[in-house]
């Protein structure tokens, strides 16, 4: 077995390395590896001191977050950290690349720290929805103060060393590799026999109202009484008012108690699904991809805009056609909006906003497409017969589903490098994308496309090109449950506030309204497959639009809005539904509505999953939370359906399915799941 920690000793100084593919994570194997070598360093009378440091590109990333679905391994992290801070010679840490959570943490515990200053530093716990374990809530704050330390951990963000925030946590910044730094720092602690400790320390005491202060500002701005962020305030202010080991042993006995609390399973499972998604098998067959840097834009949509502001943010060259002058200069306009209020915001400097403008251009005709390493394309443009091609080894990416993508591959004279993309908007804001792969698709399109989306730092969704995007697809039958309950005789607010307690930000006819009612209908008309049920041209949509109400922008639709931005019920809605519900078996009145549209959404990700249209089931939750406005603490529908247990859902899809059998008939693999006592994430469930 290849070691995980290696031990050097170089002029009295033991410099023990972290050395584990990938990113030095602190599994258990090598913790168990650097407890011994810590223990054999303190003992060995030839060693002064000990530096550690890690090999690769990074100093850590932390634990595995897998390890917390399972019984934690020993050596815990507490103890290693309780090693180093103890330890009767001084450690020193040299850290470069990046330090995250308890690779962090581990830093933390040492007398010293050399830091590189580009390294990314973070304790990301709270975005799993824990505390930190290994003394983070008490040592950060003794060196960098209350209002320091809950700014950085209540955000989970990841900051530079050279950040003023945390200056107080290292010892010495240096430009380049800080072992060298760190090598001497530790002699000079070994020369002098003394060294600080982390838990001695109290610059971030020295204003005790000061802290106080912050904690209780905090508090109040947060205004919540559990959770975790609930925990990591007691945590920090109890670093203040406790003793060194009982602040701890409050710090440990709270991350025991989150590991099993449902907001935390559903913030790791989010968390391990957003980082799968970028795994594809293209990305393996493809070998090397080449870099793609001019990108066209082709169509009048203004999502090519927003899209375009992305690019240019990352240092893209982007060329805009359109199908006339007026179209493409409000697109153009639109792009320089959208960089002009990043100014106003302070979000980036005019210099910047010239620079990035001063890449994109317009273009009249379609020679830009010769040039172009990627088109995005709305298929909405008449390409002429004769048009300029794009070389054999650009990408051609259509806006659009598996119908779009074949109508523009007969145009195409390498359909092999065509697929789909599906944004969601404001594309600058959401950057979340699904790429839909047709059959016959290189790999290298399909890894050079998830290559450049990865630069740009969107979550990147693959699917088969079926036909609709997965997340059309989720929204689409959530959307046909709701109207199939409302032809049933359900309220539909009602529906929507069911919709609300399931963890959607907004109901289906709230997103309606807002869409616009028209525009709702075309699309249901438009996406029914040849099983489905067209549910648009009768039922509430056609009333609506038939009495003039077409939705949020027209004062009133399946709402009314006074204001225009306030919602009330519409009683005549209400009257409608009483004079035509179809119910006679009163399966709407014995049916939970909330649970009526889980086990729509949950039947249509089994019969998605089934079809291997997405890589993992987990894909569907990203797709929700990123995609469709889902509470991200509670991680997506189906780790919900998971941990509530499928069995109740299959009875609420065998007592709905009278009302529409396209939509609740149970797929077999949620039975399959039943009768085996298994979720979506292969946990046994109730």
């Amino acid at each position: 077995m290849t070691p995980e920690i290696h031990t050097e000793l170089q002029d009295g100084v033991a410099l023990i390395a972290l050395d584990r593919p990938v990113a030095n994570a602190l599994a258990p194997g090598l913790r168990a590896e650097l407890d011994a070598a810590l223990r054999a360093a303190i003992s060995d009378e030839a060693v002064r001191a000990i530096v550690l440091h890690g090999r690769g590109k990074v100093f850590s990333s932390g634990i595995d977050i897998n390890e917390y679905d399972r019984p934690l391994s020993s050596p815990h992290l507490r103890d290693i950290c309780t090693l180093i801070e103890t330890a009767p010679k001084p450690v020193v840490a040299a850290l470069h690349g990046a330090a995250l959570g308890a690779g962090l943490e581990l830093a933390l515990a040492a007398h010293g720290r050399v830091i590189a200053k580009d390294t990314r530093l973070a304790v990301p716990d709270i975005t799993l929805g824990l505390v930190p374990a290994g003394g983070a809530t008490q040592r950060l704050p003794r060196l960098i103060g209350a209002q320091a330390t809950l700014d950085f951990m209540l955000s989970g963000r990841v900051v530079s060393a050279d950040d003023p925030a945390v200056a107080g946590l290292w010892d010495r910044l240096v430009e380049s590799a800080p072992l060298p730094a760190a090598l001497d720092l530790a002699r000079e602690f070994a020369d002098k026999g003394r060294w600080p400790r982390s838990s001695e320390q109290d610059r971030g005491f020295a204003d005790p109202a000061a802290y106080q202060k912050s904690v209780a500002m905090v508090a109040e701005r947060l205004n919540v009484a559990d959770g975790v962020e609930a925990d990591l305030l007691k945590c920090i202010e109890a670093a203040q008012l406790l003793p060194f080991e009982r602040g701890l042993d409050l710090e440990l006995a709270l991350f025991e108690d989150r590991l099993s609390n449902p907001e935390a399973i559903c913030r790791r499972h989010l968390f391990a699904a957003t980082r799968r998604t970028a795994i594809m098998p293209e990305l393996a067959q493809a070998g090397t991809v080449k870099p793609l840097s001019h990108v066209v834009m082709l169509g009048n949509d203004p999502v090519l805009a927003e899209l375009a502001v992305s690019c240019l943010d990352f240092g893209q060259q982007v060329t805009l056609i359109s199908a006339t002058p007026e179209q493409t200069e409000q697109l153009s306009q639109r792009a320089t909006r959208l960089y002009e209020r990043a100014v106003r915001r302070g979000n980036i400097r005019p210099e910047d906003r010239d620079a990035r403008l001063g890449r994109f251009s317009i273009a009249e005709g379609y020679e830009a497409l010769s040039k172009a390493d990627l088109i995005f394309d709305t298929d909405e443009i008449t390409l002429p017969d004769q048009f300029p091609r794009p070389a054999s080894e650009a990408i051609w990416a259509v806006i659009g589903g598996a119908e779009r993508i074949a109508r523009r591959t007969v145009e195409i004279l390498h359909h092999e490098r065509v697929l789909g993309v599906r944004l969601y908007r404001p594309a600058y804001r959401q950057r979340l994308v699904e790429v839909l792969v047709p059959d016959g698709c290189h790999a290298e399109a399909v890894a050079g496309l998830a290559g450049f989306f990865t630069l740009l730092r969107w979550t990147i969704v693959r699917e088969a090109a079926t036909g609709q995007s997965v997340g059309d697809r989720m929204q689409m039958v959530l959307l046909n449950a709701a109207l199939a309950l409302v032809d049933a005789g359900a309220s539909p607010y009602e529906i929507d506030a069911a919709a609300r307690s399931l963890g959607f930000a907004s109901g289906p006819f709230e997103n309606a309204d807002a869409e616009g009612l028209r525009e709702v209908q075309e699309r249901l008309t438009a996406d029914t497959g040849d099983d489905a049920v067209d549910r648009s041209a009768t039922g509430l949509l056609a009333n609506r639009i038939a009495a003039g109400a077409t939705g949020k922008a027209a004062g009133k639709g399946v709402y009314l809005y006074p204001t225009g931005r306030d919602k009330e019920a519409d009683r005549a809605v209400l009257a409608w539904i009483e004079s035509r519900k179809s119910d006679p078996d009163g399966v709407v009145e014995r049916l939970d509505l909330a649970a009526a549209l889980q086990a729509a959404l949950v039947n249509e990700a089994a019969r998605i999953v089934t079809s291997k249209t997405v890589l993992r089931a987990s894909d569907i939750d990203v797709l929700m939370v990123k995609g469709a406005r889902f509470d991200p603490d509670r991680g997506g529908p189906l780790i919900q359906a998971d941990l509530a247990g499928l069995f109740g859902l299959l009875k609420v899809m065998k007592l709905a399915s009278p009302l529409a059998p396209d939509i609740w008939t149970p797929a077999p693999l949620v039975e399959s799941m039943v009768k085996n006592g298994q979720g979506f994430f292969r946990r046994p469930v109730v």
